[in-house]
C-alpha cells in the first residue's frame, strides 16, 4: 500500500520552489536549514521553560557535567591549555589526568569569558550552560537537513529535523545544562555521515576524515563509528575501482591520520603525541591511523584491476593498523576498563548504564532503544529497493550499513543509541512521508485519519511509545513501577540523589578547605559546588583512589581508617539516600557505611553539623593518636 503513492524523487521539483503531494509549496525562503533552525528554536525554548527551575538552581543531572564545568573553571582560572589534570581530585596522588578534550571546553570557556564582564561570573556560567547545548543541537539539526538532502526523496531534508526533535535519546544530550561531550559525539557522527552521502570527491573524503579525527579527539568512544565509515569508504573503491572513490578514500585516510595528530597536538601538546593512553586519542591510535593510511595510499596507487586484489590490499591495511596499535601499547587490545580493580567494576562500572549492554536495562527502555532503529531500517530498505538511480541506491546502502552497525553497537553499549537513532532518521522520514502521502489520498475520513496516525508512528518517540503501550497491555509485567514509594519521593525532592541542596552546599563550603572522602557518585557535584578536594569521583583514570574509597565504605571496617588517612581525607561526607551509598552499606553489616547509616560511627570520627533536606551527613576525622 505504501507504493500506491508515486515517489517524489530528487529532480521532481525546482530546489527554489518545492510542491508537496498536498499542493503545499515551500517558497525560496523556507530552505531545509531555516525550517530546521525554526523547529529546533521552538523546541529549545520549550526545554528552557520546562527546565527553568533546574537552570536557576544549576541542578546538574549528570556528574560529568559537573566535572566538565570544574575543568572549564580551572582553565579560566589560569590552568594551562595543555594541562588537563584535575588537581582537586586525589590530591594525595598528585591529581588525576583527565581523558577529556579541550575541544569541548573551549566554547564553554570562551562564552563565559565573553559574558562575565556584562553579567558576572555566576550568571555568565548559567547563561552559557543554558544556551550552549541547544546551540550545539541547532548545528546538528542543520547538519541533518544538509546531510540527508542527498538522498533520493528531497522532502527528507525538510522533515528530518521534525523526526530529530522526536528522537528522545538524541535530544536529551542537547538539553540545557548538558555541557558534556555527548552532544559533540552525535554532531560529529552526523557530519561524517553527511560527507559519506556526498558525491565521491577528494574533498568529501578530506572533510569526512577531519570530522572523524575530531570525533576521536573528543572521545575515543567514537572509534567504531570512524572505523565503520573508513571501511565503507574503502569498500566503495574496492568494489568498483572508480577514480572518484580512490580520491575520496585517499582524502579520508590522509585527513584521519593527519587530523588526529593535529588535533592531539593542539589540545594536549607535545606530551599528547607520545602518551600511550588506551581511553583517549594517543600514540597507539595515531600509529594505527598512520599505518592504515600508508598502506591504503599504496593500495590505491597500485590500483589492481581484480576485486580480490583490492580487497586483499585493504585487508592488509586493516591488519597493519591493528598491529601498530597493539605493538605500540599491547594493553589497548583489552580495552580502556580492563585494568579496573574488581571492586570498582562491581560497585561502579556495572552501574554506569550507558556503558552496559541493552540486556542490562529495563524492558521498557529496551523498547525505546529498538523500535526507532527497526522503523528506520525498514524505511531505508524500502527506499533502497525503490531507487532507480545507482547513486541513490548507493547512498541508501550507506545509510543501511551505518544504521545496522550502529544499532548492533547500541545493543552492546547503550551510549551508542543516539548515533543509531541518528542514522535511523532518514529511513523513518522516508517511511513516514510515504504513509502520509498515501493517507492523504484516501477519501473516507476515518481511514484517512487512521492512515495519518500510522504515519505519525514513524516518529521515533511516538512509535516507541505506542509499541510500549501495546506490549505492556499484552505483558503487564513490563509496566514500570512509577508509583513506588521511592519514585514519589524522588519526584518531590530533586536533591535526593546527592543531598546537595543550597543549605547543605553553604554549610560544606563554610568549612575549612580540605580533602573529603565521599561515595563515588557524590564526588563531582562536591567539586562543582564547593572549594574542597575529593579523594575520588566517578572517573576511571583515578582507579586506585576509587577502589580505596569503595573499600573504606564497604570493605573491612578495621582497614577503613587507614584507607581514609592514606588518601589525606579529613572529612567523610555521604548522602543517606544515594544509590551507591545504599550499595556500600548492604555490602556487609559491619562496614563503615552501615555504621554511619545506623548512627554508630567508629571512634576515629566525630559529627559535623550540616543542614540538609535529604540526609547529607559529614564526619570529621580525628587527629591521629601519637
Amino acid at each position: 500500500m505504501i507504493d500506491a503513492a508515486a515517489p517524489v524523487e530528487r529532480g521532481a521539483a525546482s530546489p527554489r520552489s518545492r510542491l508537496t503531494s498536498d499542493g503545499i509549496a515551500f517558497g525560496p525562503w523556507f530552505t531545509p536549514v531555516r525550517i530546521a533552525l525554526i523547529l529546533w528554536a521552538a523546541m529549545s525554548l520549550i526545554a528552557i521553560i520546562v527546565n527553568w527551575q533546574a537552570i536557576v538552581a544549576l541542578d546538574l543531572s549528570d556528574t560529568d557535567d559537573a566535572m566538565r564545568m570544574a575543568q572549564v573553571r580551572d582553565l579560566l582560572a589560569g590552568q594551562g591549555w595543555w594541562d588537563l589534570k584535575q588537581y582537586r581530585v586525589n590530591p594525595a596522588g598528585g591529581g588525576v589526568l583527565m581523558h577529556w578534550s579541550r575541544i569541548v571546553d573551549a566554547p564553554l570557556a570562551l562564552g563565559i569569558l565573553t559574558l562575565e564582564p556584562l553579567f558576572g561570573k555566576v550568571m555568565a556560567e548559567q547563561i552559557v550552560m543554558t544556551l550552549w547545548p541547544p546551540m550545539l543541537g541547532a548545528a546538528l539539526c542543520a547538519a541533518c537537513a544538509l546531510g540527508y538532502r542527498n538522498l533520493s526523496d528531497w522532502r527528507i531534508a525538510y522533515v528530518a529535523p521534525l523526526f530529530l526533535i522526536m528522537a528522545g535519546f538524541i535530544v536529551v544530550q542537547f538539553r540545557p545544562l548538558r555541557v558534556d561531550h555527548h552532544g559533540w559525539q552525535i554532531l560529529l557522527a552526523m557530519l561524517i555521515m553527511a560527507q559519506a552521502l556526498r558525491p565521491a570527491t577528494w574533498r568529501a573524503g578530506l572533510w569526512g576524515g577531519l570530522f572523524a579525527a575530531a570525533l576521536l579527539s573528543v572521545s575515543i568512544e567514537g572509534l567504531p563509528i570512524v572505523a565503520l565509515f573508513a571501511g565503507l569508504t574503502a569498500l566503495r573503491w574496492a568494489l568498483h575501482g572508480r577514480t572518484a572513490d580512490r580520491g575520496r578514500l585517499n582524502g579520508f585516510m590522509g585527513a584521519l591520520a593527519g587530523g588526529a595528530i593535529l588535533f592531539q597536538f593542539a589540545t594536549r601538546g607535545p606530551v599528547g603525541l607520545v602518551g600511550t593512553w588506551c581511553d583517549s586519542l594517543s600514540a597507539p591510535y595515531m600509529a594505527a591511523f598512520v599505518a592504515a593510511a600508508a598502506l591504503t595510499f599504496a593500495a590505491v596507487r597500485a590500483n589492481p584491476r581484480a576485486l580480490w586484489a583490492r580487497l586483499g590490499l585493504l585487508g592488509a591495511a586493516g591488519l597493519a593498523a591493528a598491529g601498530a596499535l597493539v605493538w605500540t601499547e599491547p594493553a589497548c587490545a583489552k580495552g580502556p576498563f580492563a585494568s579496573l580493580d574488581p571492586i570498582v567494576v562491581e560497585y561502579w562500572y556495572r552501574h554506569v548504564l550507558e556503558g552496559q549492554p541493552l540486556w542490562a536495562s529495563k524492558p521498557q527502555d529496551a523498547i525505546h532503544v529498538l523500535v526507532p532503529s527497526l522503523i528506520g531500517l525498514v524505511g531505508s530498505v524500502l527506499a533502497w529497493r525503490g531507487c532507480l538511480e545507482v547513486a541513490d541506491r548507493r547512498n541508501w546502502a550507506t545509510v543501511i550499513v551505518a544504521l545496522v552497525c550502529a544499532a548492533t553497537l547500541s545493543l552492546l553499549v547503550l551510549r551508542s543509541v543516539a548515533t543509531a537513532h541518528l542514522f535511523a532518521l532518514p529511513g523513518c522520514a522516508w517511511l513516514g512521508l510515504r504513509l502520509w502521502t498515501w493517507a492523504r489520498r484516501i477519501s473516507p475520513v476515518v481511514p484517512r485519519i487512521l492512515g495519518s496516525a500510522a504515519a505519525a508512528l514513524t516518529l521515533p518517540l511516538i512509535g516507541s511509545t505506542a509499541a510500549l503501550v501495546v506490549l505492556t497491555s499484552l505483558v503487564p509485567s513490563l509496566k514500570a513501577e512509577d508509583d513506588s514509594v521511592m519514585a514519589k519521593i524522588a519526584a518531590a525532592n530533586p536533591y535526593l540523589s546527592t543531598c546537595l541542596d543550597p543549605a547543605a552546599i553553604a554549610a560544606l563550603d563554610r568549612l575549612p578547605v580540605t580533602t573529603i572522602l565521599t561515595p563515588i557518585d557524590l564526588g563531582a557535584p562536591v567539586i562543582f559546588w564547593t572549594r574542597h578536594s575529593l579523594v575520588a569521583t566517578p572517573h576511571h583514570r583515578n582507579k586506585d583512589a576509587m577502589a580505596d574509597s569503595i573499600r573504606a565504605f564497604a570493605g573491612d571496617p578495621a582497614k577503613a581508617e587507614a584507607l581514609v588517612r592514606k588518601n589525606g581525607a579529613t572529612l567523610v561526607v555521604f548522602c543517606r539516600t544515594a544509590n551507591d551509598f545504599a550499595q556500600y552499606r548492604r555490602a556487609r553489616t559491619d562496614a563503615l557505611a552501615a555504621q554511619l547509616y545506623a548512627g554508630k560511627p567508629p571512634g576515629w570520627l566525630e559529627a559535623v553539623p550540616v543542614a540538609s533536606r535529604a540526609g547529607l551527613s559529614a564526619w570529621r576525622v580525628k587527629s591521629a593518636a601519637k
